[in-house]
């Protein structure tokens, strides 16, 4: 691929990275302090972006000065079984196909305690969907959140769940206790993600992610 042509792609892809820069609404990086919760011991923040957690170990596949372990395939091989007391995933299982995301969240569940939690947030396809249908708003609004962002290798998705989908999922691997959960109730603090993030149609906020959390019972 010419010069040329990787300068009209970045030309391209800029304003799709000023929009997520904007719907997050903190700056990069920004410490974001949680409160602690129930759970105690390590706690996994997977796919963690421009989001830097405090107390938790920051995991991506791009490098940055927050990200604490900078892997592609979540293998979390540094840490032992039963080791985790909670796996944190915003907008990331998304980007693993179908039997891929089966897989990883099996495997996942090897790495949390008894106990210990996993919490998801997706793109909801039903609200996506109802966006798309009844409010008119246009395919351009909702494709990057259905398709991914498309302005790195990693940022394409996969596959897509509603409600119903992701929770028989959640089960068939193993989990119980599959349930909605919000941001502000189980963090305290706005993440500054897409776990409480939603697209502005005609003047009025729609949430467009799906929070579900479920527990390792063994």
């Amino acid at each position: 691929m010419g010069v040329v042509e990787m300068s009209a792609i970045r030309a391209a892809l800029r304003p799709i990275k000023a929009f997520v820069k904007r719907a997050a609404g903190h700056q990069e990086g920004a410490p974001v302090f949680p409160k602690k919760g129930n759970q105690q011991g390590l706690k996994v923040h997977l796919g963690a972006g421009p989001v830097n957690l405090q107390g938790w170990v920051n995991i991506d596949g791009r490098q940055a000065d927050h990200i604490h372990l900078s892997t592609v395939g979540f293998s979390l091989n540094e840490f032992a079984a039963g080791s985790l007391a909670e796996i944190y995933m915003c907008h990331v299982l998304e980007h693993f196909s179908f039997t891929e995301s089966k897989d990883l969240l099996i495997h996942l569940r090897t790495k949390l305690k008894p106990g210990g939690v996993i919490r998801l947030s997706v793109p909801d396809f039903q609200k996506l969907a109802e966006l798309y249908a009844h409010q008119h708003c246009g395919l351009k609004t909702i494709q990057y959140a259905l398709m991914g962002g498309q302005d790195y290798l990693y940022n394409f998705h996969k596959s897509v769940f509603d409600a119903h989908c992701l929770r028989d999922l959640l089960l068939e691997c193993g989990y119980a206790q599959v349930e909605p959960w919000e941001t502000l109730q189980d963090f305290g603090v706005d993440l500054g993600d897409w776990s409480s993030k939603g697209f502005k149609v005609n003047g009025k906020l729609f949430p467009i992610s799906l929070n579900l959390k479920a527990v390792n019972p063994e």
